[in-house]
């Protein structure tokens, strides 16, 4: 099965091997179900897969910056014709954020799944029978099988507390997604709202000021949308852009 799924359909050793033989070597003691080899093939079947539908481009030395709260590096990109999709290694960011890799993987394959639905609403809609795959091209699972200890599990039978779970490729689009799902949630929410607020600002203008705020009661605020729940704090936009991007620095003079 193996050496079938390593040779590309004209006979010729997968473009990707080398990266699935990394992946797998890096995860060596973590390997679930599968021997290695298996492992690799596996992961070399959904590359291929991705590559058939748009075709992926890799990337060296470049790191991208995770709104200040670490590093991960770009490695692909996928071209469809009509879009590209730049991919990060879901692990790579999870261990620049200090995320727990079975948190990651959960929040990753939950948001697949509502690609999913997207899509095939979209595809319903348009009505030609076919199955498209354009909403689905955020979050690759690359289906390599892993487990881990994890204390915060529900133990198995034999009282062992353990998470499985895979990696994914993810689009460099779903970084604040995930940033906000990460440890980090709070920090990177707290640094984003000014911009979020001139975002808001720049798509609604004054009708925010329309919308009455309310408390967490129902009592109303006096205040309206466009004062308080897209603020600015004060901040010029330069200044706000400059907070998004700081990462952990939580003082409003650090900008």
């Amino acid at each position: 099965m193996t050496d079938v799924v390593q040779l590309s359909q004209a006979g010729r050793r997968s473009p990707f091997q080398g990266f699935a033989e990394r992946l797998v070597a890096k995860n060596d003691d973590r390997l679930f179900n599968y021997g290695p080899e298996e492992q690799v093939a596996m992961i070399l079947q959904r590359m291929d897969r991705l590559n058939r539908i748009a075709p992926l481009s890799p990337v060296s030395d470049t790191d991208i910056d995770l709104a200040g709260f670490g590093n991960a590096p770009l490695l692909y990109v996928a071209d469809d014709g009509n879009e590209s999709v730049e991919y990060l290694l879901l692990s790579d960011v999870a261990e620049a954020l200090g995320w727990f890799m079975p948190r990651a993987h959960s929040f990753a394959e939950t948001m697949a799944s509502f690609d999913l639905e997207d899509q095939r609403r979209e595809d319903e809609e348009r009505g030609d029978g076919r199955l498209g795959w354009r909403r689905m091209r955020d979050y690759i699972r690359l289906d390599i099988d892993l487990i881990v200890d994890d204390p915060e599990a529900k133990p198995d039978a034999d009282g062992k507390l353990w998470s499985d779970y895979s990696d994914w490729l993810v689009s460099r689009d779903r970084l604040p997604a995930l940033i906000s799902a990460s440890p980090w949630s709070k920090e990177f929410m707290n640094n984003t709202l000014p911009a979020f607020g001139y975002a808001m600002r720049e798509i609604w203008g004054d009708k925010l000021k329309g919308i009455p705020t309310y408390g967490a009661d129902g009592t109303p605020t006096g205040g309206n949308a466009y004062d308080d729940m897209f603020s600015t704090d004060g901040l010029t936009e330069d200044e706000a852009q400059r907070r998004a991007r700081r990462g952990p620095a939580l003082d409003a003079d650090d900008l």
